[in-house]
């Protein structure tokens, strides 16, 4: 995926500073807006042997060599359960459990970064390393990530992306400069929504809290579809029906679940406080209907539980279990 349009000047007034680049970039802002793709072209418009307005010319040996996902000066750093099966997984790891890879990015991963940069670049240029999620980190990790931090090798930066820099390390955090990215106006990203054929856009968008690429995905057919599901059951007047709502709940459509109940109880509590739905505007009638009975000493329980659930989603969870205790407190919280 290339950088999103709406990040196009902050890559250009980066690489307009090529002969002079800090060694280390931070890359921050909220879900969903394209600060991978962002990084990933930094990467690639660095890489570049013959860039066109200072941006990646698509067409040399190593922009070549980038869409191939092999080039020889580039390395991406992410868990193991982000990797994607692009068929270079180690035969140690082919068979392994996907629920059981890891969610953080160990010590020898970073380890193998210092031995990367030990090395001469292949082309006499740069060399550049993506990061992401850099709040992934173990302390081990982040300890010595920030070594190379401290002594950074030449010709090569290094991107760390976070959704959440507070996160980091106060000290890995001093030794990058920061780039904070952010949404697109909603034309532009209704526009870009349109171009990709994004279904319900409007609808997405407003669900994604205006984050275009979490939009994009939130309008694939399979999520809309567990996302009709979901509010079906939550504008339920006699309250949700818990046991069979959760029958067959596994892991993929807990997640979904989690995100839906998130943003409605969002929604009910800004109509609690006399505003508008902003995620789940296609429901504002049963929205406002729920909001007249709800109690908002229980909502702002549920949205902590929800928050706590969210935040728990690596662990081992009885998915079944965790949907039918989620939508017990929902309706404890609607049904006055």
């Amino acid at each position: 995926m290339s950088s999103p349009p709406w990040h196009r000047e902050v890559l250009e007034r980066l690489m307009g500073r090529r002969p002079r680049l800090p060694h280390a970039l931070l890359v921050s802002g909220r879900p969903g807006i394209g600060k991978v793709a962002f990084a990933r072209e930094f990467a690639r418009s660095l890489l570049c042997e013959s860039p066109i307005d200072l941006l990646a010319c698509g067409e040399c040996p190593s922009c070549h060599w980038f869409g191939q996902s092999n080039h020889p000066d580039y390395r991406e750093i992410v868990p193991e359960a982000a990797e994607e099966g692009d068929g270079e997984t180690p035969e140690a790891e082919a068979g392994k459990d996907p629920a059981r890879k890891s969610l953080v990015i160990k010590i020898d991963q970073v380890r193998a970064i210092r031995d990367f940069v030990s090395l001469s670049t292949h082309r006499a240029g740069h060399r550049a390393i993506v990061l992401h999620p850099a709040e992934a980190l173990q302390p081990a990790a982040a300890n010595a990530l920030l070594k190379t931090l401290e002594e950074p090798p030449p010709a090569t930066v290094i991107l760390l992306v976070s959704d959440r820099p507070a996160r980091l390390l106060a000290t890995i955090r001093s030794r990058c400069e920061s780039v904070v990215l952010r949404a697109p106006a909603r034309a532009q990203a209704l526009a870009w929504l349109a171009e990709g054929g994004a279904m319900d856009a409007e609808a997405s968008l407003a669900l994604a809290g205006g984050a275009p690429l979490l939009a994009a995905d939130l309008a694939r057919p399979e999520e809309r579809d567990w996302r009709r599901k979901v509010v079906a059951e939550l504008s339920r007047p006699d309250g949700a029906h818990v046991f069979s709502f959760a029958v067959g709940m596994d892991r993929a459509n807990l997640d979904r679940t989690l995100f839906v109940m998130q943003t409605w109880v969002h929604d009910l509590l800004r109509l609690k406080h006399d505003s508008g739905p902003r995620h789940h505007i296609e429901a504002a009638a049963a929205l406002k209907a729920k909001a007249r009975r709800a109690r908002l000493d229980r909502l702002l329980a549920l949205d902590r539980e929800l928050l706590e659930a969210r935040r728990l989603a690596g662990h081992p969870l009885n998915a079944r279990l965790a949907a039918e205790h989620l939508m017990m407190a929902y309706n404890r919280a609607t049904l006055g």
